[in-house]
């Protein structure tokens, strides 16, 4: 592919006053307004109205809107008005690049609804689900490709997708992206298309390394900044609770059920910490499902389906859901870790407070966590207000301290002095998690009252560690673990009672 000649905008938006306030002054033609009137949009966002002219005119479009603008709509509208139809066996035309499977399933159902008017066809290739049938929708013809850049590659490697004819690509949320490790895929994907193509880069921020990293890609773009880096939609109540690492659970169970557990999204950091606060929370008596990377396509898929149709109230997720998924009407977002990027924190409340309705989040901070919460409000510049219903919530015995009097624009320590605070507060944790569970053990190795003198009682006995038996004498630990399981009726006091369930690292009793 020869390399596309680039410059930084020749035309940069970032006003919204002046911009068209009706799909119908856009330029769009009546069957893309109708699919408008079919998706019940009732006027542009300033992301659409800057957008769609340029779209429709041909250029290339570097955007960057808060999420849950219509950024899906922005590109979608205007490409599949002025694209034509793949014949049979050939295609696609367009291709749409995104980071994630859910991304892609959104970005299908916006897409259907105008290609039910335009006579489009529209391909998903994501990974998670059988190839073959993706193979056969490639070698029928399509006009439109959504992709997530792992399996698009895992078909062009294998001959059964061809750019060649794309005429219009999309990079949405490109800035996530980078932040996936995505950029040699975005690169070698590219190389694949025509250089004479159309390209739209839409993402939450055009931040510096957005722009160095893509600027090879596009052609004299027409730059449009709606939303600044950093800025929350005002439509969200922010509030953080300062806690205790070891708080954090007990914390959140009494958080659901005075707030309410239902259409809540809680996001944790780490897929096994997802499956673990939801074993929790069932214990708890709340329905919850987890989305991350470890869950199937088709688990994700049926996690999202429950939790709009309210069969579960809450979702336990990482930050693959934070970006551009457009769940309505969620009730409240619950940060149970504080992200270490403090744009992800935009992303993750963002999931509250669209299209205009009101939301709140919580964001639970220990003291190892004080500096990313600081990162947090210097990009938004002001301060998190503490959560004013804490009374009466377990908050631990060390919760963070914050200083009242901080301000946004407070020196913050930099990364080595960082790093030296955060593992002294981690260790010190950890020490006191220790005497804890020393001083229970303790309690437990303390004779009952009223127990006879010289007979050990059931929490004084502890069970003979069991040897580590070969294949050879399976046979005999066998009978052996059958013969233990017959014990005369006052030995049974020595055995802890109950179960102990897979994964549960409480050590709590199975109920």
């Amino acid at each position: 592919m020869a390399k596309r000649r680039s410059t930084i905008a020749s035309t940069t938006i970032t006003a919204e006053k002046d911009l068209p306030t009706r799909f119908e002054d856009l330029g769009l033609s009546n069957r893309a307004l109708a699919a408008v009137s079919d998706m019940g949009y009732e006027a542009p966002t300033p992301v659409q109205a800057a957008s769609i002219p340029a779209v429709l005119a041909g250029t290339d479009v570097m955007a960057a809107a808060q999420t849950g603008t219509g950024k899906t709509a922005a590109f979608l509208l205007p490409t599949l008005d002025r694209l034509g139809h793949a014949r049979h066996g050939q295609g696609p035309l367009m291709l749409v690049l995104t980071p994630t499977r859910e991304l892609a399933a959104q970005i299908e159902e916006v897409a259907n609804a105008i290609c039910a008017r335009t006579g489009h066809t529209a391909t998903v290739l994501v990974g998670g689900v059988s190839y073959e049938p993706q193979r056969a929708a490639l070698r029928k013809g399509c006009d439109l490709v959504v992709a997530t850049p792992g399996r698009l590659i895992d078909l062009i490697n294998s001959g059964d997708c061809n750019l060649s004819q794309v005429e219009t690509l999309v990079l949405d949320e490109a800035d996530r992206m980078l932040d996936m490790g995505f950029l040699p895929d975005m690169r070698r994907i590219v190389s694949k298309t025509p250089s004479s193509r159309q390209t739209l880069l839409f993402s939450a921020t055009l931040s510096d390394d957005v722009l160095d990293n893509t600027k090879s890609l596009v052609n004299n773009p027409v730059r449009i900044e709606i939303a600044h880096k950093g800025t929350a939609a005002e439509t969200i109540d922010q509030y953080v609770l300062p806690i205790s690492h070891e708080a954090k659970n007990d914390a959140l169970i009494e958080i659901l059920h005075r707030e309410g557990a239902e259409r809540v999204i809680v996001f944790v950091r780490g897929k096994h910490r997802a499956d673990a606060v939801c074993r929790r929370l069932r214990k708890a008596g709340i329905e919850c499902a987890p989305i991350h990377g470890n869950r199937n396509q088709n688990q994700r898929a049926s996690a999202l389906r429950r939790f709009a149709d309210g069969e579960v109230g809450v979702l336990v997720a990482t930050d693959i859901l934070a970006r551009g998924i457009d769940i309505p009407n969620v009730s409240y977002v619950v940060n149970l870790d504080v992200p270490s990027d403090a744009e992800d924190y935009i992303h993750r409340i963002g999931r509250t407070g669209r299209a205009g309705e009101y939301g709140w989040a919580l964001t639970f901070a220990t003291p190892e966590e004080e500096f990313d919460l600081r990162d947090i409000e210097r990009l938004m510049g002001k301060n998190i207000p503490v959560y004013p219903r804490a009374q009466g919530i377990p908050l631990g015995e060390k919760p963070l301290v914050l200083d009242p009097n901080r301000t946004p624009a407070d020196r913050l320590p930099g990364k080595k002095e960082r790093k030296k605070l955060v593992d002294e507060r981690r260790e010190e944790r950890m020490a006191r998690t220790a005497e804890i569970v020393a001083s229970r053990s303790q309690r437990r190795a303390q004779p009952q009252r009223g127990a006879k003198p010289g007979r050990p009682t059931a929490e004084s006995t502890i069970p003979p560690e069991k040897p580590k038996a070969g294949r050879r004498h399976s046979k005999a630990a066998s009978r052996q673990r059958t013969q233990a399981k017959r014990p005369e009726a006052a030995g049974r006091a020595g055995r802890p009672q109950g179960r102990r369930h897979p994964g549960d690292h409480g050590g709590m009793p199975r109920r």
